[in-house]
């Protein structure tokens, strides 16, 4: 069984829309989090959908999932005030339906709508060959990794060996289950709130495996995010035209 788990309980307030997370905005008639869940729905090699949500939205969620008929969607649980504890909602939902350890469980972003399917499939196919992956892009510029306003030689990298970390992120279940049981708490020392679960399994002695994709899946994080969403979709929406693949 594989089960996605769509993290999308923030309240966007880099976003500035009148109180209205950014999930649930509109583009082309549609909310943010239903064109993830589109995604999710079309893609063979996911079977269950657990939405994390903030409990005050729970009603509006399952309205908008009942309204565009999105079939897999098993349960919409209650959010975190953390990423971490977003996650650990969802590997307790997921330990509760009777996961198998060799399950793989895909953790995506809400607001990450324009995900292509094949990746998705494709963190399916690694988590299950390798235990853990991450999806990234290339980067497209090279970059100084430095604390200090100075850089040697050694904090430049080569655009051709660096990438940037988005979602989905997949883990056979036995390893996300473990790695939320030693990231459980909310204090300094916990990986898991600073970063997520493939920096933190990482940080726990474990190999990620990569997968690439381009770089159009995007967070949706503030108004000018929004607006290249619209113009991403509609490119999408027209690749025939464009003769894009």
């Amino acid at each position: 069984m594989n089960y996605a788990v769509i993290l999308s309980a923030g309240v966007g307030q880099r976003m500035r829309s009148s109180g209205k997370p950014k999930q649930f905005l509109e583009v082309y008639g549609k909310p943010v989090v239903i064109h993830t869940l589109r995604k999710f729905d079309s893609c063979m090699d996911i079977d269950k959908v657990i939405v994390c949500c903030g409990a005050s939205w729970m009603d509006y969620m399952n309205d908008i999932i009942r309204r565009f008929e999105i079939k897999k969607v098993e349960a919409v649980i209650p959010g975190g005030s953390s990423r971490q504890s977003s996650v650990i909602n969802g590997v307790k939902h997921i330990e509760g339906l009777n996961a198998a350890d060799d399950d793989i469980v895909v953790i995506h972003d809400g607001v990450r709508p324009l995900v292509d399917v094949a990746v998705i499939s494709e963190n399916v196919r690694a988590a299950s060959q390798y235990g853990a992956a991450a999806t990234v892009y290339p980067a497209s510029e090279s970059v100084v990794v430095t604390s200090t306003d100075e850089a040697g030689y050694e904090d430049f990298r080569k655009r051709d060996d660096t990438y940037n970390l988005t979602s989905p992120q997949s883990f056979r279940f036995d390893i996300l289950k473990k790695l939320c049981g030693e990231n459980s708490s909310e204090t300094e020392d916990a990986q898991l709130p600073a970063l997520d679960s493939a920096i933190a399994y990482a940080a726990n002695g474990g190999k990620v495996h990569l997968v690439r994709e381009n770089n159009h899946n995007i967070k949706i994080t503030t108004p000018e995010d929004y607006y290249m969403l619209k113009a991403l979709l509609e490119l999408e929406e027209n690749k025939s035209v464009f003769g894009i693949g």
